[in-house]
């Protein structure tokens, strides 16, 4: 048998066994996606590889802006953040997070967190319910559709009354039973969590606040800066939350390679760092309604067995594992600073040659933010002395919102609280029922 018929053998199989309701919303989009020193004594030393130098000013950023290394990544590059844009605040929290310290950021790259619970959901074995058989595929299509059409995405308490509002002008005979085997879903955490996941069908996810807030806030935050001095920075990592590992940092511009002769240059030779920013801000905001914390924290407390579907390939290991799993990690908060006022001296003797190399690179933006020159609100720019010795000036715009970082919790701190949720909804389930 061809590995395509077994894919699509494998999908009826879990269609089959589970509630259609939940996983009609979710396949349908899945098939659309188808087509360091390690001894723990500090030391402070002059950087002699790429490596010390980002581990160094990882430690100097966390003691200057009061961050802790239990939680703090890394993010470059870091540009400002578009005007008003949700979409692209939310990327940063819909982005599962790698276990480093610092972390290379692609928005559409990666494990999605959206994408991964909805693969989740669709692995979990729900009561049967007749949601479709009633109403009819008609019927069931249209009500998808008129779901799309929302402004504001409803939770998933909210759908029985949406849809008998709406069937009882346009399918009046099917507007009671239809809103009935809604009810009747919501009260099993995973029926439940395929119900919050059918107003985003082929939408993308969305989080509790978005730009605007985030600007709000930024306005009133603190102003903070700080220094850095190679020579004397420590370059112990090893204390951190990832025991040490970083990598996918960059070398001396955007893309360029830690190891190349200009990168091992630059960091070997001695360097300061002069930071100042209007506001600086730890921003939180947590899922949109699409996210069940009761139906995770199930699936989380449940190695094997139920609510895990025998049938799918996906399981708590390829799902949770600290080393394996897609979502291992969940990046909780975001660090956001506005008027930056950075400057970066570095004594090195660059030949008019790398000067011009540097000078041509440097549209990628530099070490150690990578912050591009943008009509936006950020510049830029690159200077050598007479001796050859070069300084780096980077700046941003007040109020323009610019995430160079954030805090990452493993997946057992980020659904602990939903473990004992689901404890709690399953009594008010038995007691609801018993009625």
């Amino acid at each position: 048998m061809s590995v395509k018929n077994n894919e699509v053998k494998t999908k009826s199989t879990i269609r089959d066994r589970i509630g259609p309701v939940i996983h009609d919303i979710i396949n349908r989009e899945l098939m659309e996606e188808d087509t360091l020193r390690s001894d723990g004594q500090e030391a402070m030393s002059t950087a002699g590889s790429f490596l010390d130098l980002q581990n160094g000013f990882y430690n100097g950023l966390c003691q200057g802006l009061g961050l802790s290394t239990n939680t703090f990544q890394i993010l470059q590059p870091t540009p400002p953040l578009p005007y008003n844009s949700d979409s692209a605040l939310w990327a940063y929290f819909n982005n599962i997070p790698p276990y480093s310290l610092t972390q290379n950021y692609i928005a559409s790259g990666g494990n999605q967190f959206f994408s991964d619970y909805k693969g989740l959901i669709s692995a979990l074995q729900a009561p049967p319910n007749n949601f479709v058989n009633d109403i009819g595929p008609t019927t069931y299509n249209a009500w998808l559709v008129h779901l799309q059409s929302l402004k504001k995405r409803p939770a998933a308490s909210q759908l029985p009354d949406i849809f008998f509002n709406w069937a009882l002008i346009n399918y009046p005979s099917v507007a009671n039973i239809g809103s009935a085997d809604l009810s009747a879903m919501l009260l099993d955490p995973i029926s439940s969590a395929g119900l919050a996941l059918m107003p985003y069908y082929r939408l993308q996810p969305d989080w509790s606040l978005g730009y605007t807030a985030l600007v709000q806030q930024l306005a009133t935050a603190p102003t903070l800066s700080f220094s850095f001095q190679s020579s004397q920075m420590n370059s112990n990592v090893s204390n951190t939350w990832t025991g040490g590992n970083d990598s996918g940092f960059g070398g001396l511009w955007g893309g360029s390679s830690s190891t190349s002769t200009l990168s091992e240059q630059f960091a070997s030779s001695h360097i300061t760092i002069s930071a100042s920013f209007a506001h600086v801000l730890t921003f939180q905001a947590s899922p949109g309604v699409w996210y069940t914390s009761s139906a995770m924290g199930d699936a989380f407390s449940h190695q094997s067995g139920a609510p895990w579907n025998p049938a799918s390939t996906i399981n708590w290991q390829n799902t949770f594992d600290p080393n394996k799993g897609n979502m291992a990690r969940y990046m909780v908060s975001l660090i956001v600073l506005d008027t930056m006022d950075i400057q970066i001296e570095s004594d090195a003797t660059y030949s008019s040659t790398d000067q011009q190399t540097i000078q041509n690179n440097s549209s990628a933006g530099l070490w150690p933010f990578y912050t591009t020159s943008s009509s936006s609100g950020s510049s830029t720019t690159v200077t050598f002395d007479s001796q050859g010795a070069m300084t780096v000036q980077i700046n941003s715009a007040p109020g323009v919102p610019v995430v160079i970082g954030g805090n990452v919790i493993p997946v057992d701190q980020f659904v602990g609280h939903a473990v004992e949720g689901q404890r709690i909804f399953s009594k008010q389930a038995k007691v609801a029922s018993a009625r």
